[in-house]
């Protein structure tokens, strides 16, 4: 028995080593243009940018941070998977190709889901406790910001 379970771990060590090496290309962050991003394009206080710095850029950006972790594989799978729909919802990293009115649209929506709490997601949280859950009245600040912001052709006069 000791033989059989000592095989089984020398074999499960085995796949999770290869495994490293044989996993999908990493999601690596690309240079972007500054010029492109949402802060230069609708320049957010200074509270709202540290928050959606602190609290979205590491999947809505290529502006984030990789953790430890988004090396090792199965967790490196699923946060390329994470930072890819993410990046596809919203991207403030590419801002440039919204229109003022889906500009609005999506920052609404994103005032809605962190009003909700369903942003950032619930697995993230745990592993970034101090960044994680943006502080209510700098939610509230954002949503406010979102809510002042002129739409349609008033929009495109601030780019």
């Amino acid at each position: 028995m000791r033989k059989i379970l000592g095989f089984a771990v020398a074999a499960v060590a085995v796949f999770l080593i290869a495994m490293q090496f044989l996993q999908q290309q990493r999601l690596h962050l690309r240079p972007t243009d500054p010029s492109a991003t949402m802060d230069a394009r609708l320049h957010p206080s200074p509270e709202v940018q540290t928050m959606l710095h602190e609290s979205c850029y590491n999947c809505h950006s290529e502006q984030g941070e990789r953790p430890w972790y988004s090396k090792v594989w199965p967790a490196s799978v699923l946060l390329q998977t994470d930072v890819r729909e993410a990046r596809a919802r919203l991207d403030f990293s590419e801002w440039d190709r919204l229109s003022p009115e889906m500009s609005k649209i999506r920052l609404m929506d994103s005032c809605r889901m962190m009003t909700e709490g369903k942003m950032p997601v619930w697995y993230y949280r745990p592993m970034h406790p101090t960044t994680s859950t943006p502080d209510p009245t700098t939610v509230a600040d954002f949503c406010q910001w979102v809510k002042m912001m002129p739409t349609g052709g008033e929009t495109a006069q601030l780019q």
